[in-house]
């Protein structure tokens, strides 16, 4: 994984919040992937970087918990 580029990615791929909950969802599981990646990197920052990434997972299933309530 080239971190610079998912970044990029990232930054430029965000949906508005009102967009889409499963291209939302999507974007966040991208995210958490980008964080585990990172944390897997290791340093000291890998707690961090692990915490984003539970964070985003839990995120973009809350997102798809809603659209399925909706």
């Amino acid at each position: 994984m080239n971190v610079l580029i998912e970044m990029t990615a990232l930054s430029m791929s965000r949906s508005a919040s009102c967009g889409d909950a499963e291209k939302l969802a999507a974007w966040f599981e991208a995210k958490a992937r980008l964080h585990e990646h990172l944390a897997a990197e290791g340093g000291a920052d890998r707690a961090r970087e692990s915490a984003l990434a539970v964070q985003a997972h839990e995120h973009s299933l809350r997102l798809l918990r809603t659209r399925a309530v909706a």
